[in-house]
């Protein structure tokens, strides 16, 4: 299925082969030791001319693997997570689709030149939602980012946004006695910590739940009407974190859980990087970096669904949850499923 996008039978079984290779080679996801892995080093320049310098074009790709996942998984939220790369001296960006207990990459796109962070996510995510079911939010954690263009973006299309904000971001409370200054988010929090409450949510990686105490303020920012989310770990003290929301009529404790989609996206992304190869790539095409991620996140993807059939951890019965991926072709030169 996955590779039934490519023109030509080569590349759909050399997409399968590196597929293969991200999953079963062992140490770092090299050109190198994925070829070592699926056939021998005499693959290794085929390979690396398929990733780096071949003509195929991974946005079909994307689409498929997005509507895969999102039908196996039934994602709930899309958060975005940024990724610095030291060797290419950019910022990456990873959409990741959020399920009840896991989370899982479907596109990285690399930051354009002169595009602020939180812009790029606007437009990775703004019209990427294809679900039958309405719109699912999307969860920014981006620090130092200017939000403004965002809202302003998704308040224009009617789209669901929950962004982590800093404490000391100005923010002036609705009503019409509040003809005050803004004032900084976790102060003006502060000042209604009668208003909260109690809700629980799971930890990341552990499963741990977690009770904090919650409350939302209703503020105008940047023109807009949103809802400014506090959480408390103590009675005591500033919030130690916050939020902004356009979802101002769904229950705090939803939102609050939505908010730690990010942390769960960190550990998911913290326990996988290293088994599919996300930060492996070695080449210096742009395009090739495309390529590799993608099949990076298909590997991920793939393992993930194959856990949660077999009701494991995800780095076991990888193989076997493959076979759906990949086009007929190629399954005569692989076993696979995604």
């Amino acid at each position: 299925m996955l590779f039934t996008q490519l023109p030509r039978s080569d590349q759909r079984i050399k997409g399968a082969q590196y597929l293969r290779g991200l999953i079963t080679a062992e140490g770092r996801k090299s050109v190198r030791n994925i070829a070592s892995q699926i056939g021998g080093p005499e693959m290794a320049q085929s390979l690396h001319h398929f990733i780096a310098s071949s003509t195929w074009d991974w946005e079909p790709i994307v689409t498929v693997l997005q509507h895969y996942a999102d039908q196996e998984l039934r994602f709930a939220a899309w958060a975005v997570r940024s990724l610095p790369i030291p060797r290419r001296n950019q910022q990456a960006l990873g959409v990741w689709g959020v399920a009840n207990d896991v989370t899982v990459p479907v596109r990285w796109s690399l930051l354009p030149s002169g595009e602020s962070a939180a812009e790029c996510a606007a437009s990775a995510t703004l019209g990427f939602d294809r679900s039958t079911i309405g719109p699912r939010p999307v969860v920014l954690d981006i620090p130092g980012a200017d939000l403004r263009p965002v809202f302003d973006r998704y308040m224009q299309a009617g789209a669901p946004l929950l962004s982590a904000v800093s404490a000391s971001l100005p923010v002036a409370e609705q009503g019409p006695r509040r003809a005050r200054s803004p004032l900084p988010a976790a102060r003006l929090l502060q000042s209604h910590r009668m208003l909260r409450r109690p809700v629980e949510w799971a930890a990341p990686g552990t499963g741990v739940v977690r009770t904090s105490l919650v409350a939302g303020v209703h503020v105008e920012w940047a023109g807009h009407p949103l809802l400014l989310l506090g959480q408390w770990d103590s009675g005591q003290g500033q919030p130690v974190q916050c939020w902004l929301t356009n979802l101002t009529a769904t229950p705090l404790g939803v939102i609050l859980r939505l908010g730690k989609c990010t942390q769960r996206v960190e550990h998911d992304f913290a326990s996988s990087a290293s088994h599919v190869g996300t930060l492996d790539y070695e080449g210096r095409s742009s395009d090739g970096w495309h390529r590799h991620m993608t099949l990076a996140a298909a590997a991920h993807v793939a393992q993930v669904v194959a856990a949660a059939r077999a009701r494991v951890r995800p780095w076991s019965y990888c193989m076997a949850s493959m076979e759906r991926m990949v086009d007929p072709v190629a399954k005569t030169t692989i076993r696979t499923s995604l």
